[in-house]
């Protein structure tokens, strides 16, 4: 494109040329003319006076003749007449040539200039063509470069959205964590207190069993010094309270070791729960990076194709069309907002389904033991 726009200029620093040398031409043409009219002028006027001299000569020479009566006088005159008269006829014939000639170096010069011109015509007619070709180019580039240009805007828009997207998930999610942080607090420091009602009532365990055992010893006394009766039927009834008791302190300890192992066990599904969170969000954060790292390729790559367009257009681009911007702005945003929202309803509905199952099953192991202790 550089070569054709150094012939395009080339051509019109040779336009001037050309007309110079039509006006040339035009001069030589009448210079020509002129010559032709004077020489014609001059070949009739020495015609005339050679005609006129020797007419006059002839007059003279006749008169001295009539006067002389030497012949040999005569001829030599007559024969120098003639001598001048060849001589004047050859140098007409001379002149005649070089008249000629030079007409017809004249019409070579002006046929060869005619050429030139009609081949500097032609050349230009094949570069004015060759220009609108390429006028034509740029205007396919132009169009190139505004499609490269609102894909880049549509890609930067995209990049916005998704980087909002970004902050409002890892708020969310670091939201999610906090809470279930506190739900593993609190479940922590229930099965603390468990594990020390527990320690309670394996004391209060320890404690009955051993005055179980003290009433035995007590009852086989008894029983060995032989009483009975009244004393028989009080042992009896000692004995069946103690019994009562243990079984009481047995069951409810059986309730607490299930309470306790079942706190364990949702304190383990909740941290579970905590990691599978903490994994989704590091996945999404991941291929939000991702996605973030494609888009800024793809903006350098709009950057440098719009370079490489603008290079070439070599500061020829005319302004943009109004009505194309709107509409691929439009048809851009369009489409990445659709994708966008797209992501953003996929993960609201991921996040909802999560939470609501999360919160699921913390109500149904918070239920659990509350059932357990009224039937209890």
């Amino acid at each position: 494109m550089k070569n054709q726009l150094e012939d395009r200029k080339e051509s019109v620093q040779a336009q001037p040329l050309v007309n110079e040398t039509l006006r040339q031409l035009e001069a030589a043409k009448r210079a020509v003319e002129l010559l032709r009219a004077n020489a014609a002028k001059s070949v009739h006027v020495s015609k005339h006076e050679s005609s006129l001299g020797h007419d006059g000569n002839l007059e003279m020479e006749s008169k001295r003749l009539e006067k002389s009566d030497s012949t040999n006088n005569i001829e030599i005159e007559v024969r120098s007449l003639r001598s001048e008269v060849e001589l004047l006829r050859s140098a007409i014939e001379i002149a005649e040539t070089k008249f000629q000639e030079e007409q017809i170096q004249n019409t070579v010069k002006i046929r060869s200039a005619y050429e030139f011109i009609e081949q500097i015509k032609l050349e230009l007619s094949q570069r004015e063509s060759e220009l609108e070709r390429k006028k034509a180019e740029v205007k396919k580039l132009k169009e190139k470069l505004m499609d490269k240009e609102n894909e880049l805007q549509g890609v930067l828009d995209e990049n916005e959205r998704l980087n909002f997207t970004l902050q409002k998930i890892t708020s969310l999610s670091s939201k999610k964590e906090q809470e279930l942080q506190k739900e593993l607090n609190m479940l922590e420091e229930c099965v603390a207190a468990l594990k020390g009602e527990m320690m309670d009532k394996e004391t209060t365990l320890q404690s009955i069993s051993e005055e179980n055992e003290i009433l035995k010893m007590e009852i086989n006394k008894r029983f060995t010094f032989a009483h009975v009766g009244v004393a028989r039927e009080d042992v009896a009834v000692e004995i069946g309270a103690a019994k009562a008791a243990e079984r009481d302190a047995f069951a409810k300890l059986k309730i607490m070791m299930e309470e306790a192992e079942r706190s364990n066990r949702k304190a383990m599904m909740v941290a579970e729960m905590l990691e599978a969170a903490q994994a989704a969000n590091t996945e999404k954060e991941t291929e939000l990076k991702r996605i973030k790292v494609q888009c800024d390729q793809w903006r350098k790559a709009a950057e440098a194709a719009a370079a490489i367009f603008s290079t070439r257009d070599e500061g020829q681009i005319a302004e943009r069309s109004m009505s194309m911007d709107n509409y691929n702005n439009n048809v851009m945003k369009t489409k990445y907002l659709s994708f966008c929202d797209d992501i953003d309803d996929d993960w609201s509905d991921l996040q909802r389904k999560k939470n609501g199952n999360v919160l699921k099953k913390i109500g149904v192991l918070w239920k659990k033991p509350q059932k357990t202790v009224i039937d209890s």
